[in-house]
């Protein structure tokens, strides 16, 4: 269904494709449907404004591997790397997206993704360290463990998020948004005793 050293341009892929490995292939404007590229790999690859739906990409690898303008929604991208994914120097802001996804134990240590879009997730253990996240747009995600350590999340919509564990000491939240309720989560690592 896909051979490695080719090029798939307008293409649709509705396959069970786990376990297998992909190199040096290059898909431009593609869709991908209910596949199951769970323990796949992808090395040397190029996805150019592919969309991803419904797709099984657990423990997906991405080595050396390019996303440009590529979607992913009802995706499951459990425990994937994005460290290893090639991302473009000078994007202006993040060449993906998550809409409906399940991201648990992924990981996007140190990486500059401005004005990621990870909308209605759910990022269980997810590890943002050292990453820069400016105008993120986090609406409706679910947090749960996630690890924010020197993380620039300054101008990030957290409108609708939960289980966050940000400390405020330890992260750029200049100028985020937060519902009011919500805003109290941030006092939890200043060592205070809030009282009704």
């Amino acid at each position: 269904m896909i051979a490695s050293h080719s090029l798939y341009f307008e293409h649709t892929f509705e396959a069970n494709l786990a376990g297998q490995t992909f190199s040096h292939c290059e898909f431009e404007q593609c869709e991908f449907i209910d596949c199951d590229f769970s323990n796949s790999q992808f090395e040397n690859c190029r996805f150019i404004e592919c969309e991803f739906k419904n797709c099984n990409l657990a423990t997906l690898g991405l080595r050396y591997t390019s996303l440009e303008e590529v979607s992913f929604k009802q995706c499951k991208l459990t425990s994937v790397r994005f460290t290893d994914v090639d991302w473009p120097l000078l994007a202006s802001r993040a060449p993906v997206s998550f809409v409906g996804c399940e991201l648990s134990h992924s990981s996007f240590f140190e990486l500059s993704l401005k004005a990621l879009k990870m909308r209605s997730c759910f990022a269980k253990d997810v590890d943002f360290r050292h990453a820069d996240l400016t105008s993120a747009d986090f609406t409706d995600t679910d947090f749960r463990d996630t690890l924010f350590q020197q993380t620039n999340l300054s101008k990030a919509n957290f409108i609708g998020a939960s289980h966050f564990a940000i400390d405020i000491t330890a992260n750029n939240i200049s100028k985020a948004k937060f519902e009011r309720y919500a805003a109290l989560d941030l006092l939890a690592g200043l060592d205070i005793e809030l009282v009704d």
